[in-house]
């Protein structure tokens, strides 16, 4: 028996080894991009990879990202911004590479294999285009200060810590198939007016991955301001019970509303305009697990509110 599970052991670990970590097929992250100031972004950026391209006769990924939200100013309507982001990236013995454009070489987003006390270079992205001008522009290094593994969807990632020469010095955790934790993937030296503003991280999954959301947000987009109730569904517009709930549940409403629920790749997976008040029963239990977005509304307006199916 020892030895079969012996065996069982080594065989799942290699699975893992082998398996592609970074990019697999259906690779997908969402950041929330937040700036309360000029030019004002208040929205959401999904990041895919679409294709592969030849770079230096290196086989990269590029991944590119879709913004959906406000920019200039609060008052500005939802608009869809395509290519907001564009990069190629790749991976070789668990060091993860972005292709700079501005030196037509590669840079390190990670290094998985690091140990404590290991450099490199942080990237120079987007373009610096501080005012004045900084033509002996100086990449910070990151020093990697703690490593070690995190268990997600029962696949062990490797883990590393790493913190900035910046002033202020700032620290970010990278995990293995995901990278930085905070922020846009990586750290990076900008200036306020550089390039497209990168956000938080919130969710990510792949096609063998389920979803990974660590601070149980909405991945896709809802505006600054809208309240988002974590735990039960409660107030003037709709009750939900229960919360969470398997993917059946009852919604009371006090009043006629459109009910749209999303899931938490933002599609459309349940849409019905309810003619009066009631309590109506949903069934959406053929759904993965995850958070799911209900949006009501009416004539006078719309709330959103968040769903925990388990």
């Amino acid at each position: 028996m020892k030895k079969i599970l012996f065996i069982l052991f080594v065989t799942i670990f290699g699975l893992q080894i082998n398996a592609q970590m970074w990019c697999p097929p259906g690779a997908t992250w969402h950041y929330r991009v937040y700036a309360n100031m000029y030019p004002y972004y208040d929205g959401h950026l999904k990041l895919t990879v679409t294709n592969t391209v030849l770079i230096n006769s290196i086989v990269c990924n590029n991944m590119v990202g879709t913004y959906i939200g406000k920019t200039m100013w609060p008052t500005s309507p939802t608009t869809t911004l395509n290519n907001y982001v564009d990069i190629n990236t790749y991976e070789s013995n668990k060091v993860v590479y972005i292709y700079n454009t501005d030196s037509f070489n590669f840079d390190t987003i990670a290094n998985f294999n690091a140990n404590i006390g290991d450099k490199w270079l942080g990237i120079k992205y987007p373009n610096s285009t501080c005012l004045p001008p900084l033509p002996n522009y100086v990449r910070s290094t990151l020093t990697v200060f703690d490593t070690g593994h995190v268990m997600i969807n029962n696949i062990f990632l490797r883990k590393i810590k790493v913190s900035t020469q910046t002033s202020p010095s700032y620290s970010l955790t990278m995990i293995e198939k995901i990278a930085g934790l905070s922020g846009f993937l990586f750290p990076y030296n900008h200036c306020i007016i550089d390039g497209p503003i990168f956000g938080n991280f919130v969710c990510y999954s792949d096609n063998n991955f389920p979803l990974y959301n660590p601070s149980s947000s909405i991945c896709d987009y809802v505006p600054a301001g809208v309240g988002i109730n974590k735990n039960s569904i409660s107030n003037s517009l709709l009750k939900l019970y229960p919360n969470p709930n398997n993917g059946n549940f009852t919604i009371e409403l006090d009043k006629p509303y459109k009910v749209s629920i999303y899931n938490t790749l933002g599609d459309l997976v349940y849409d019905h305009e309810f003619s009066e008040a009631g309590n109506f029963q949903i069934n959406l239990s053929d759904l993965a697990k995850g958070i799911l977005t209900a949006k009501v509304e009416n004539e006078q307006g719309h709330s959103y509110y968040k769903i925990i199916k388990n």
